[in-house]
């Protein structure tokens, strides 16, 4: 049985999409703007062939573009960006704690994050994605995410997940990249 493709199968976009949702959840923009915003990040991308090549191809880790896109949106939105991990290489248990004090119910936040995806922990990650986190509770860290595909990742247990690919495991194949972390707000 042939499935259709989604938007977002095939292209290499993900980062950007996490970045629109990550407004969307803050700042509630809609569709033609996030659209406008996607064209404008496209284009920028285009003038450099290098980057966009690097992007298309996955080979790179994407950060410099979310943080590119961050700073941009936030000329044009008031947005606080955080960087929680940026120098440190936090344990399960401490990302999870931070997130959780981070994604307080009803306060216009959000988490962007990549994280890789093994289907054993002998072989290198099938899935290299970027997401976003809107809400958790005890267990389970929900995710605003782009993807439609019945396999897609919507949510991530407490128990999962690792901070260190070479700490993935049979039980535990996914792995956050604490680097990657960008947590967002309407500035106070």
């Amino acid at each position: 049985m042939l499935k259709p493709f989604y938007q977002g199968k095939l292209d290499t976009f993900c980062a950007i999409y996490a970045v629109l949702n990550g407004l969307r959840l803050t700042h509630g923009i809609r569709v033609s703007r996030a659209r406008d915003i996607l064209n404008e990040t496209l284009l920028a991308l285009a003038a450099t062939p290098e980057a966009f090549r690097a992007v298309l191809e996955q080979k790179t880790d994407y950060l410099h573009l979310v943080d590119g896109l961050l700073r941009a949106q936030s000329r044009a939105f008031p947005l606080e960006v955080i960087r929680p991990f940026e120098q440190s290489q936090p344990p399960p248990e401490e990302l999870w704690q931070t997130f959780r004090q981070w994604l307080i119910p009803g306060a216009k936040r959000a988490a962007i994050f990549r994280f890789t995806r093994s289907m054993s922990p002998d072989v290198p990650p099938l899935n290299r994605h970027w997401t976003t986190a809107d809400r958790m509770d005890d267990e389970i860290l929900h995710l605003f995410d782009c993807s439609h595909e019945a396999e897609a990742i919507l949510n991530i247990r407490k128990d999962s997940f690792v901070t260190r690919p070479e700490a993935v495991t049979a039980g535990r194949l996914l792995c956050i990249l604490p680097e990657s972390v960008r947590f967002l707000r309407l500035p106070f």
